[in-house]
């Protein structure tokens, strides 16, 4: 194999090989304490494996996950092509027929850990996919399973969590006895360096999913100390939904729950589509920052701008579809503001929230509700104004106004109702 195209590290220090087979559990050693993906992973193993003449024709990894969208990944190797699939598995897919006549449902559901297959020959063949194997040439078939000791809840392996490996050869006669003998020591190998690989994505995706993408790059860099923090000038969101308390009483729980994630759904895409974080839900509310991040203020200004008149757009959209269908809505409130605020960990010393803190947080949180006195869903501050110098001729002034709690009045302004806004900004 080119040694230029290996994407993981070479064989252990802490593991020196002495011959072929010991350089691949090295290597597998040192790419459990890598950075490479699951599919660098699984791509490279089956290269080494051929570099070593093991008849390996096709290999197969499903790996169980921590997502709110996915519940496992699926990825398939065959020789000469590379990774040919990669399948993402959602929660809210029903398994198909295949599944349920799969040798993977048939170990899961007998607490098996291997299966062996051979297929060459009359022999009898008991799962339809090693039938489509066979007439594809296939020869030798096997898989094995391990537990990761997750434990996950409403996961299709009992309640624990891991990956499902299958090799498959197309040699006359199968894999031989040093085929097996390599391969029953290197694929647990293989699945721990999997295992490594995986649970930092997985810390991440749940980083990710609850505290957003650029306060979980802090967090894992170990930005974790009590009172550590940054000033960082950011456009600041927040937005809120009018009716949620009449909703509350008027719907079910369950429903209520339902209800409220298609709203702040149609609130938290376009933030993140137009470079935004969410920072909090906070029930019915949220907040999000537009960080400058070494940005000119007015396009940052400008990205925040699309951001809010798309959120419009969706709650307008989604509004029109449950009116039609007789159902209660909600309308939004939001509040523009810029400013300086501090980044970082409060709390406690055994529980932190890594959050935005400071005078310019208090003021957009007070500018939203002054929406309702205003008459106008939308709020921006004076000092959003002055620097979102793309968007001037959009602006209405609303006057001067005592926030609750800030002793300065703020000017305020609205937006201007115009179909074309969005197309404009985004020229």
């Amino acid at each position: 194999m080119d040694q230029a195209v290996k994407t993981s590290p070479n064989p252990c220090d802490h593991f020196p090989p002495e011959n072929e087979e010991e350089s691949l559990f090295s290597w597998l050693i040192s790419s459990g304490m890598g950075n490479a993906s699951v599919v660098q992973l699984l791509e490279e193993f089956c290269e080494r494996l051929a570099d070593l003449g093991i008849s390996v024709c096709r290999g197969n990894v499903a790996v169980t996950t921590i997502h709110p969208q996915v519940s496992a990944f699926m990825y398939t190797w065959r020789k000469g092509k590379g990774i040919i699939t990669n399948t993402q598995h959602l929660h809210s897919e029903e398994p198909g027929e295949g599944w349920f006549a799969s040798p993977f449902f048939y170990m899961l559901g007998n607490n098996m850990n291997f299966m062996h297959r051979p297929l060459e020959g009359n022999v009898e063949i008991d799962f339809p996919v090693l039938a489509e194997f066979k007439n594809e040439g296939m020869t030798d078939w096997f898989s094995q399973m391990f537990d990761f000791g997750w434990e996950l809840k409403d996961n299709p392996m009992d309640n624990s969590a891991g990956m499902i490996t299958s090799w498959a050869s197309e040699a006359s006669g199968g894999f031989s006895t040093r085929d097996f003998g390599i391969l029953r020591k290197a694929i647990p190998l293989f699945a721990l360096a999997i295992k490594a690989v995986a649970s930092f994505e997985v810390a991440s995706t749940v980083l990710e999913t609850y505290v957003g993408r650029i306060t979980a790059r802090e967090v894992l860099a170990g930005q974790i100390h009590r009172g550590q923090s940054k000033t960082v000038s950011s456009v600041l969101l927040f937005a809120d939904l009018r009716g949620f308390t009449n909703l509350a009483d008027d719907v079910g729980r369950e429903d209520l729950v339902s209800i409220l994630d298609q709203y702040l759904e149609r609130m938290a895409d376009p933030v993140a589509e137009f470079g935004g974080e969410v920072l909090k839900f906070m029930g019915d509310g949220m907040l999000a920052t537009f960080p400058l991040m070494g940005q000119e203020e007015a396009d940052t200004c400008r990205s925040a701008l699309m951001a809010t008149q798309n959120i419009f757009t969706r709650i307008q959209n989604l509004n029109e579809k449950r009116r039609a269908a007789g159902a209660p809505v909600m309308e939004l409130d939001i509040a523009l503001h810029i400013g300086d605020v501090m980044y970082g960990n409060v709390g406690s010393a055994d529980r932190l929230d890594f959050t935005v803190v400071g005078s310019a947080v208090n003021e957009v949180s007070r500018m939203e509700s002054k929406c309702g006195d205003l008459d106008t869903p939308i709020i921006l501050s004076g000092d959003f104004v002055e620097k979102a110098v793309y968007c001037r001729s959009h602006f209405v002034p609303l006057g001067e106004h005592v926030l609750r709690g800030i002793k300065t009045p703020k000017a305020l302004f609205s937006l201007k109702e115009s179909s074309a806004y969005l197309d404009h900004l985004a020229v």
